[in-house]
């Protein structure tokens, strides 16, 4: 499976922003537009289309606190119409190869909405574990980068 990530630029923004996850899943995750926008009034955060030969499956958005330095996943999504083709699996390597190599962090962390079990097991499955803070409702899960295998 040929998967890249490609820093989202003004020549792919619509791609990106033409991506959604399917009708149920709509409330785990802002829209791509949402995070676009974020990313512009939030510097740290930066956002990558996850490519499947030349084609944008998904979306990744990925930052470095500024206050106290912990690097995150902020969004992490596959297009409804690509999901089950082990492309989010793909994806999430590339994004922890990218954010361990552009922060060299030894942890990264994200939170997932409780309900959202599809994406909690891809975390889980990761080497993501729970940790006992939370984001609202969401449970903060931490990969700890000394422990971490692409065998998964």
């Amino acid at each position: 499976m040929g998967i890249t990530i490609r820093e989202i630029t003004e020549e792919n923004w619509v791609e990106a922003v033409k991506l959604e996850v399917k009708k149920e899943q709509a409330s785990f995750v802002a829209s791509n537009a949402v995070s676009l926008a974020q990313s512009k009034f939030q510097p740290f955060l930066e956002c990558y289309g996850i490519y499947s030969e030349d084609k944008m499956v998904g979306f990744s958005a990925v930052g470095q606190n500024p206050v106290d330095k912990t690097v995150w996943i902020v969004r992490h999504m596959i297009d409804a119409k690509h999901q089950g083709k082990g492309y989010g699996k793909a994806g999430l390597k590339k994004m922890i190869e990218c954010v361990r190599a552009k922060f060299s962090c030894a942890e990264i962390y994200l939170d997932v909405e409780p309900e959202n079990e599809v994406a909690t097991n891809l975390y889980k499955t990761a080497g993501f574990k729970i940790t006992d803070k939370k984001h609202g409702k969401s449970p903060i899960y931490k990969l700890n980068l000394s422990e971490y295998t692409e065998d998964y």
